[in-house]
């Protein structure tokens, strides 16, 4: 069945509870939002304030803007019950946090002696986090911004309702790009459906692959894998369509099975992953790529002192995700992992991780620096750093600056994400 079609056949419920707590036993629903999802589309829309026959909290009447007096004279939760689950029926139950609303809604039945809901259930918030695999925050409000989803009133139950639904909508329609093709890969949507990557089998078109590489503006990842999954080769790429002839090269290069291209931002990240694998590589490939690069990023035998990997501390990067930063540490330089903030929600988290490693490089490393960087890619990660130093892509950071002034450090950050001009519209653009 063709994708579209598999997925214009469901029926879904997006629903959304306000509540007075988050206690099952306890706290009461104030206001439930539902929107139904039909044939890929927006259909009926329901919400209903509740009488909670209590106080409502006063964090909660700020949180939601819902003030004692607007739910005075309102239904009680057991006069609209039958709405609600008349409403609901036989659809697939959506919400952007199903832990918390499902078991409510259940709670609410039990206590009125209500059979349970038994309905397929999907959260788009666990969706969020298998589709956008780096992601540092997928609250409803950050990922309506990112989307570009209207959510002017959040915290209310139809508005939230509303703009889940709509994110469903954008995944939906990105489940039927990547070619969905059963619909329990809406429950588990691992390995093929994240949106920073592709995956191209040995029988694709080469030319239809080359086109979707020329048509992405941001940084990316080529990998090639052969049976068994066997990493044949990987080529970092900072500009597609000024590289694309050596990407035909290299495509060319090996007999892969497996073709994968994944986003980036920076191409540094790119650098790393190809030193990863570096000594998996023939070494026909192993040479012809280093050589490219060298070439592209002019390595000098000789780099000022103060470009060295021996010299750096800190180097901070924008994500390819808006509002987050990738923070490497050249004073444990370990390439298969980064630590990833979002700015400025996570900045003290972010300084204190900058003050651990400082911590560990003092105390348990005893100032000696620990670097997982092949040797032979240093040249071309110092010439690298040296290219882009005075660009607004990388920002750096001496250990000097993090132990004396919080303040300043806060501030720096804070000015290179004002200047982060990045192009990419990720991930409402992706793959």
């Amino acid at each position: 069945m063709d994708s579209r079609e598999l997925l214009k056949d469901l029926s879904f419920c997006v629903i959304d509870l306000e509540t007075t707590g988050g206690n099952h036993d306890n706290d009461k629903i104030i206001e439930i939002g539902m929107v139904r999802v039909v044939a890929l589309e927006l259909a009926e829309e329901k919400n209903i304030l509740i009488d909670p026959e209590q106080r409502i909290p006063d964090f909660i009447q700020k949180l939601t803007s819902i003030k004692q007096k607007d739910v005075q004279g309102q239904a009680k939760i057991e006069e609209v019950i039958d709405e609600v689950i008349e409403f609901i029926g036989d659809d697939i139950i959506v919400a952007h946090n199903t832990s918390f609303d499902v078991p409510f809604l259940n709670s609410v039945l039990r206590r009125l002696g209500r059979d349970e809901l038994t309905n397929k259930v999907i959260c788009t918030n666990v969706m969020t986090k298998h589709m956008i695999p780096d992601i540092m925050n997928s609250n409803l409000n950050y990922m309506s911004s990112l989307f570009d989803i209207d959510h002017s009133n959040a915290h209310r139950a139809h508005d939230d309702a509303r703009a889940t639904a709509k994110l469903l909508l954008k995944y939906l329609d990105i489940f039927i790009d990547k070619g969905i093709k059963k619909v329990n890969q809406l429950y588990y949507p691992k390995n093929k459906f994240e949106l920073d990557r592709i995956h191209y089998d040995s029988n694709t078109n080469k030319e239809e692959i080359f086109e979707k590489i020329v048509a992405n503006d941001t940084a990316m990842i080529i990998l090639l894998k052969g049976d068994r999954g066997l990493i044949l080769g990987s080529l970092p790429i900072q500009s597609p369509k000024e590289e694309i002839e050596f990407i035909k090269k290299f495509i060319n290069m090996t007999d892969w099975s497996i073709l994968t291209i994944r986003l980036l931002r920076p191409v540094l990240e790119g650098i790393f992953q190809f030193s990863n694998h570096y000594l998996k590589y023939e070494e026909p490939v192993r040479v012809e790529v280093l050589n490219y690069l060298k070439d592209r990023y002019q390595t000098r035998d000789t780099i000022e002192k103060e470009y060295s990997v021996n010299a750096l501390d800190f180097v901070v990067t924008h994500h390819l995700v808006r509002e987050q930063f990738i923070v490497y540490s050249f004073l444990n330089l370990n390439t298969t992992t980064k630590a990833i903030f979002k700015f400025p929600a996570q900045k003290k988290k972010m300084l204190g991780y900058l003050k651990n490693q400082i911590s560990r490089f003092e105390k348990m490393q005893k100032g000696s620096r620990k670097n997982h960087l092949h040797s032979d890619l240093v040249p071309l990660v110092e010439s690298f750093i040296t290219k882009n130093r005075s660009t607004n892509k990388y920002l750096f950071i001496s250990r000097k600056l993090v132990k004396e002034q919080d303040q300043n450090v806060f501030k720096i950050f804070q000015d290179f994400a004002d200047d982060n001009k990045s192009d990419y519209n990720f991930p409402a653009t992706s793959l």
